[in-house]
């Protein structure tokens, strides 16, 4: 029970934290490409997140028998086909919208500003991978499985998961991010059931934020636009674009995200290799 009252404790806090920066964003228009102390804080939370949820594991659950999912066989292997699963999904939503007319892009210049963005953004999305799966489908789901079975823990980790991104901007524009929020969570924790561990969600994860905002040139669900090799300019309407939230706020990635869900459930499920995964 005591777990269960940390957690939520926990996400309240990270919630709290999150409506507070809003609400401080700076309204200059001014582009972050290296870090600053607002990010050393986001950082900072970040690794503090992480490291609680390695704590809570170590003090209250590891001795139950259930795994956190980091330490798992073949595991570069899993981070390997995630990684490649994220950029897939992530490029084909792009590409329908662009091909909708959605967006336009522009190919970026090539130079130092662009070099920093980009190593930044891989440091910035490997730290949200591995703490936010950590948490939500490493610590959360582990914990749900362990006392109500697989589709609960499912369920609760992509709800909570949801949660965790409310204080974002954009989030309530319309139905779409909430519902895209769910699937990604859905999808991530179908593939921690699947695969037996967490480094295929957190190859998702990292590659599919990445991709979406420093290749594709989309806000991260509703994070400020950066720049990225692909600059892009929205021409509307946002439920294809997605706005102000990035493509994760389209009716495209519904789409998108359902495939990936089937596609990882009967790939994964069908190989001797994986953990089975009765839903």
């Amino acid at each position: 029970m005591l777990s269960f009252v940390i957690v939520f404790g926990i996400m309240f806090f990270i919630v709290a934290i999150q409506m507070i920066a809003s609400a401080d964003k700076r309204d200059d228009g001014s582009i972050q490409t290296d870090i600053g102390s607002g990010d050393l804080f986001a950082f900072g939370m970040m690794g503090a997140f992480m490291v609680a949820s390695l704590a809570m594991y170590a003090w209250f659950e590891r001795k139950k028998g259930w795994s956190l999912g980091l330490k798992q066989k073949r595991g570069s292997v899993f981070a390997l086909h995630g990684l490649i699963g994220g950029i897939l999904l992530i490029s084909l939503s792009s590409v329908i919208i662009w091909a909708s007319g959605g967006i336009s892009w522009e190919a970026s210049d090539w130079n130092p500003e662009l070099v920093r963005s980009l190593l930044y953004g891989i440091l910035l999305y490997v730290c949200v991978a591995l703490s936010e799966e950590t948490f939500s489908r490493g610590y959360v789901q582990g914990l749900i499985r362990h006392h109500y079975g697989p589709r609960t823990a499912i369920v609760v980790s992509s709800l909570l998961f949801t949660i965790l991104h409310g204080a974002n901007s954009g989030t309530f524009d319309s139905p779409y991010p909430i519902v895209n929020l769910i699937l990604a969570g859905v999808i991530m924790a179908v593939a921690r059931e699947a695969t037996g561990g967490l480094w295929w969600p957190i190859g998702l994860h990292l590659s599919w934020n990445y991709f979406q905002g420093y290749v594709y040139g989309f806000k991260v669900s509703g994070t400020d636009s950066v720049p990225a090799v692909l600059q892009a300019t929205d021409n509307g309407p946002a439920s294809l674009t997605g706005g102000s939230f990035g493509a994760e706020g389209s009716f495209v990635s519904i789409l998108v995200l359902l495939i990936g869900i089937i596609g990882v459930y009967y790939f994964y499920t069908n190989k001797k290799n994986a953990s089975s995964l009765s839903l």
